[in-house]
């Protein structure tokens, strides 16, 4: 599975950092990675999840990643519940995104895109995140800060309510 992902990787060349020096991604280049990883049917914790649709971006998700994005970088520590107690659907209502289903990816650390991907790719959760065919849409983030972590990465997927449901599972 390693060597799929380094293959991916040399195919798709690194994700082009912001123009300022910071880490956040280029829309363009996000779902390009995103959408090549789920093009593919990939182990997450021992069982086989089938290839997933392509993600789209959706600039109220990738609004909403940068605010926790940048919240973590502030309080210098990742998880998904927000500082006043928010869950992710929380924060996605709050974002004006009506929801079917959603799920965080969250890292801190990473310096590329690319280190995000993998590190979520090597955890099962993040994984089975990354290929729930159920999810449509996406926004991506990363702020730089001061703290242990210095970059702190948020993906966000959902499926909108009333879109039609795709659903995939292990071993489908």
């Amino acid at each position: 599975m390693r060597f799929l992902l380094f293959l991916l990787l040399a195919i798709c060349g690194p994700a082009p950092a912001a123009p300022d020096g910071g880490c956040e991604p280029d829309a363009q280049a996000g779902a390009a990675a995103l959408n090549a990883l789920r093009a593919q049917a990939r182990e997450c914790g021992g069982h086989l999840w089938p290839a997933a649709p392509a993600l789209h971006w959706q600039a109220v998700l990738g609004d909403s990643a940068r605010r926790h994005a940048q919240e973590l970088a502030r309080r210098d520590h990742v998880e998904h519940v927000g500082e006043a107690g928010q869950s992710l659907r929380a924060r996605l209502h709050e974002a004006g995104y009506v929801l079917r289903a959603a799920g965080e990816n969250l890292a801190g650390g990473p310096q590329t895109l690319d280190e995000a991907l993998a590190h979520w790719l090597a955890s099962t959760s993040h994984c089975e995140n990354l290929m729930t065919a159920e999810f449509q849409d996406f926004g991506l983030a990363c702020v730089t800060g001061p703290g242990r972590w210095q970059r702190y990465w948020v993906l966000q997927m959902a499926a909108p309510a009333g879109r039609p449901e795709f659903r995939s599972s292990p071993g489908r």
